[in-house]
């Protein structure tokens, strides 16, 4: 062998070499926002690159589009040792990269070949160096726009893949991955075509469009898909705030109610201090004492255990006491509602209404427990909810923390709350310290 055939052979194995590695980077990128830490990124783009070089090189070779599977087969097994959590968009990243790692080789192919052609040139015939000079020319040109064409297509997507932390359904999988599938297929089939007959020139051209077309119908598809379901939370949002609502007024008429039995019971007081007097006046004492004992009673079923200076509020509380004591949890409240302030009850009371459902599903521990807090300085009101929580919380994008239910980044709860707390200038924040978690909002409300 002489040294040109040499030089041709090792340029030709360490640029696919190269080309894989390059396409294990690309996909450490492209997993990179959808896992916890980044080093599990790094750990996956490091195993994709190393189970497809050992493809490469291992005897005999296998086709490449069953190498390309096998490669994201092991970058989602990867992901799944490292996160067992979301599986589905797990498997959606997995098949999007299978696809568009062979889309994108593709159309990089097709653009080389076109190259080549153009800088054919009988002239170079006779002057081998010069062949391997244009040949390692091309194989530098040939990685770096597939790196383009792959890194492009990733960042594409991440891009218009925004609820990256929301869990992901097995229906809304199938729909995302169709247009992955659908791709591969279309490209299989053109391959095979080429292949069998050696069409070239308009061919090619038509491949390239119908490989442009799939990574655009996969950008589409997310994009349609996101937008749908931003739609249908914002219509949960509203059915869950409507439901709220109707909650909200049936603590007003059950505050109503109390203050008509309060009224009622005043009214009173005159006849029962008479009958307690006649009782004590003909030396019936224990009778009297009976009688003072239900009165008793009767008052203090109609006073509230709670006052926080809001009668909608108070309900709200007692609602929430009478619950966590139900389960067993400790409830402790020292909540002074801002009266005077510029702060609409109802809006407090779809502050405190959400809060309180979030602290109920997620408190947890050998001793659970409930605190409220507030205070005021000036114009700033700060509501403080703590609530033990024995777990990680994990926080999305926007600052809020990832909900444990499915079908959902974080919870509507947490939105209606963050957008109340606009409302005032305000904001909502959720933090950890050990094993309890605080929701603090704070509100400006004069």
């Amino acid at each position: 062998m002489s040294s040109v055939e040499l030089c041709w052979n090792v340029t030709s194995y360490l640029s696919i070499i190269v080309q894989l590695i390059m396409a294990g980077v690309c996909l450490g990128i492209f997993v990179a926002p959808y896992l916890q830490e980044r080093k599990k990124a790094v750990s996956v783009g490091a195993v994709y690159a190393v189970v497809m070089t050992v493809l490469y090189v291992m005897p005999p070779q296998i086709d490449n589009i069953l190498a390309y599977f096998l490669g994201a087969l092991a970058a989602f097994f990867v992901m799944f040792m490292e996160e067992r959590r979301n599986v589905s968009q797990k498997i959606f990243l997995s098949v999007t990269f299978f696809s568009l790692r062979s889309l994108s080789l593709s159309m990089e192919s097709i653009l080389m070949v076109f190259l080549r052609r153009f800088c054919m040139n009988p002239e170079f015939a006779e002057k081998v160096w010069l062949q391997y000079g244009l040949y390692a020319a091309g194989r530098i040109i040939d990685i770096l726009l597939g790196f383009l064409f792959l890194f492009l297509s990733f960042w594409e997507v991440n891009r218009v893949y925004t609820d990256k932390n929301r869990h992901m359904g097995k229906s809304e999988l199938l729909m995302l991955i169709v247009p992955s599938l659908s791709g591969v297929a279309g490209n299989v089939i053109f391959n095979f075509y080429q292949v069998k007959f050696d069409i070239n020139g308009i061919y090619d051209v038509i491949c390239f469009l119908y490989y442009l077309i799939s990574v655009a119908t996969i950008l589409v598809v997310i994009i349609a898909l996101q937008n749908w379901k931003r739609l249908q939370n914002e219509q949960m949002g509203q059915e869950l705030l409507e439901s709220q609502i109707s909650a909200i007024k049936t603590h007003i008429d059950e505050v109503e109610k109390l203050y008509g039995d309060i009224r009622s019971l005043r009214h009173d007081v005159g006849n029962h201090i008479q009958m307690i007097e006649h009782l004590m006046a003909v030396g019936n004492s224990a009778e009297a004492s009976a009688y003072l004992e239900r009165l008793k009673d009767e008052w203090q079923e109609l006073t509230p255990e709670i006052r926080t200076g809001n009668p909608v509020m108070d309900m709200i509380l007692l609602e929430k006491k009478k619950e966590a004591e139900a389960r067993g949890v400790r409830f402790e409240c020292d909540f002074r509602y801002p009266n005077g302030t510029g702060l609409d009850a109802f809006d407090a009371s779809v502050i405190l209404y959400n809060a309180l459902n979030n602290c109920m599903e997620s408190v947890n521990g050998a001793e659970p427990y409930i605190k409220i807090h507030t205070f005021q300085k000036d114009s700033v009101f700060m509501l403080m909810i703590s609530n033990s929580f024995t777990g990680r919380l994990t926080h999305g994008s926007d600052g809020l923390p990832l909900t444990t239910k499915k079908g959902g980044g974080h919870g509507i709860g947490l939105k209606n709350i963050q957008r109340v707390a606009k409302k005032y200038m305000g904001y909502i924040s959720v933090e950890q310290s050990g094993d309890e978690v605080t929701v603090g909002i704070m509100l400006q409300i004069l």
